[in-house]
């Protein structure tokens, strides 16, 4: 089963679905349907955050999604590379 989701986007491709993950992390509701799931943001190219963002991840249980408007964004592509 899916337990990861890694979305990968950048300026309000990466803040819009944070803001809805922050928003909604405290719902009593969204807690117990999340639960023992974990979501993931990576927003910038930085080897760093790359590496945070992946980390310890099991292919066969994470979802990465891609989040562009147009999907022409430098750092979007590379990261989705």
């Amino acid at each position: 089963p899916l337990t990861t989701v890694v979305a990968v986007g950048i300026g309000g491709s990466y803040l819009g679905p944070e803001f809805l993950f922050e928003a909604l992390k405290t719902d009593p509701a969204g807690a117990a349907a999340s639960k023992g799931r974990t979501l993931r943001f990576l927003a910038n190219v930085d080897p760093v955050d790359f590496k945070r963002a992946t980390e310890g991840l099991d292919p066969e249980e994470t979802l990465v999604i891609i989040v562009s408007k147009t999907f022409t964004t430098a750092e979007t592509m590379l990261n989705a590379r």
